[in-house]
Order: structure tokens, then sequence, then C-alpha cells
């Protein structure tokens, strides 16, 4: 720019403002903006359950690092192409294991990122959420296989030499259906007088509890737990899931988990000839769940409803 131009000298001093703009952000970035300044406490403000807020720490472990891999040091630095690159970056991450994690787990991260970006634009530390609609392709899961009654006795036996949480965990889900957590029930939900079990704080929290009838088979061991004067079933340990994972492996049946015995629960109430309605009821709406089981009847299970829908015979001398 020639600083006998007029136009030019115009056009300077227009750079000249843009670029300090741009410096006075950068540097009241640490101020305000810098990640670990609020990042923490908006989890604390946003959350309403613990899990949750233990959820969205564990995503944010790995988003930080990645941040700081590529000194991302403000939600003004971040842009789309940045979710693209985290996408790579945390499929192809070894841990010590030598394990990667799915698509789907980085997804779920980037989703949690942006929500924290939309926080930064509420609080100032960003113009814009370049992450607000993200519309990345998820991997379709593996369907889970139902337990077979051979599986299920080799578990049983197996689990005699494991700790009592899982084979109070394991015996609970076989006949109930429900979810690795909600098998911690306190003891206080186990009606006997009535024989019902109430779940207090199930998925989604405890605007969904919810009440079953309490099967034959648990009574026992519920009886037992309530002799010894426990307040809950079990107390489980840190990553329970992880610890199922493991013992699956040990006993060579790594393609299942522990949420295959909600599978297998639907299924046996399906082949059972329980109404949909009313195995979703027992397994408290898992509606998804459900529809995609019971979606899965052969040609046999309905050939009884073959007739069941009549009309009036067509009149003679009109051809079918």
């Amino acid at each position: 720019l020639r600083t006998d131009d007029p136009g030019g000298t115009a056009k300077a001093r227009a750079l000249r403002a843009e670029l300090e703009a741009k410096e006075f952000r950068r540097d009241a970035v640490p101020e305000g903006g810098s990640w670990d300044r609020w990042v923490p406490q908006y989890f604390e403000r946003h959350c309403q359950s613990r899990r949750t807020y233990d959820r969205y720490v564990s995503g944010w472990t790995w988003l930080a690092l990645w941040l700081q891999e590529r000194k991302l040091h403000s939600p003004r630095d971040i842009t789309y192409r940045n979710a693209l690159e985290y996408l790579d970056w945390r499929t192809s991450y070894k841990k010590k294991t030598g394990r990667t994690v799915g698509r789907n787990t980085a997804i779920l991260e980037l989703k949690c990122l942006s929500m924290i970006m939309g926080e930064a634009v509420r609080m100032g530390y960003a113009d814009a959420n370049p992450l607000a609609s993200l519309k990345l392709r998820r991997d379709r899961p593996p369907k889970k296989p139902e337990i077979t009654d051979q599986e299920v006795t080799r578990i049983q036996a197996a689990l005699k030499k494991e700790p009592e949480w899982m084979q109070v965990s394991f015996s609970i889900a076989l006949h109930t259906g429900c979810r690795l957590r909600e098998t911690r029930i306190p003891l206080d939900c186990i009606d006997f007088k009535e024989r019902k079990i109430t779940f207090p704080s199930p998925k989604g929290g405890e605007d969904r509890a919810f009440s079953i009838p309490m099967p034959s088979a648990l009574e026992p061991l519920f009886r037992r737990l309530k002799a010894e004067e426990r307040r809950w079933t079990l107390e489980l340990p840190f990553q329970p899931s992880r610890q199922w994972q493991l013992f699956f492996i040990r006993v060579k049946m790594p393609h299942l988990c522990f949420h295959c015995l909600r599978v297998t629960y639907v299924n046996r109430l399906r082949r059972a000839g329980v109404p949909r309605e009313a195995a979703m009821r027992l397994v408290n709406h898992a509606s998804e769940l459900v529809h995609k089981i019971y979606q899965r009847e052969r040609v046999e299970d309905v050939a009884q409803f073959r007739d069941a829908v009549r009309f009036p015979q067509q009149p003679d001398g009109i051809k079918p």
C-alpha cells in the first residue's frame, strides 16, 4: 500500500484496525475464554445427574487432550474442519491396551464439544458454533446376540469364582431384562407382600421410575439379602461394564456383553407370546429394542393369523 495514495492509506488503516481487533480478542482469551477456566463449571451447572456429569467429563478428557495437541486454546479457534480432524484422530488413537474406539464414540464426544461451543457462544467466548449441525454418519452397531441356555449354564458356573456383585447383577438382569446400573436396587423398593420390584432411578432419571412383578426365581435371592440387612442388592465397582467385558473374554465368550441379557429377556418374552405392549412395560418402555426384536418374528410365529381379516365373498362371475 502506497502512503501517497489516499485509497491505500484508508485500506491500511482498515487493515490495521482489523489486526488490532484480532489481537485484542486473542489477548482476551486467557482471561475468560480458555477452556479450563469455564468448561468444568459449565458441566456442574448443566448436568442433572452424577452419571451424566461423569459421561461428559470422560468425553471432555479426550477432547481436552486433542485441543492441547492441536493448540486450539479457545472456542474461537474451532472450525467445522476440526470436527473432521478429531474424528480421524480419535478413531486412530491407540490406548495403552492397543485398542481404539469406534466412530460412534468419537461422534458422541463431538456432540459434547458442540454443546460446549453452544455455551461458549452464550458466554461471549465465540461468535458462532460451527459444530451446531454436524450431520455425521454413524456406524450401525452390530446386533446383540441372544444368550442360549447352554451359555447361561456356563456363565452361572463361571460366576461362582467371581465377586458377589457379578452373581447378583447377572441373576437380576437375567430374570428382569433390566440394565446393569438398574440391578443396584434399594431393598426398600422390593415389596414381598405385593411381590413387586420398583426401580426408583432407571435410565432417564427418577421421573421414569417403574415397577414390575417380582419373578419367582428372584424371591429367594432378595429374601437372603433382606435377612442380611443389606440396604442395596449390590454395590457396583468402578467401570462395571468393563469388568463384565473382561469376564466374557476370560470365559471365551467375547461375542457377549451384559446388554445381551436384556436382548435375551425380550426375545423370550416374544416367544412366550407376551404382547408387545406388555413387553415394553416390563422393560420400562424400551420401544426401539422391543420393536426391533418383535419385527424379527418368523412367518411361522404369525401363521395362526393368516385369515384373521375377512371380507365379503366376491359375486359369482367376477374373477379374483
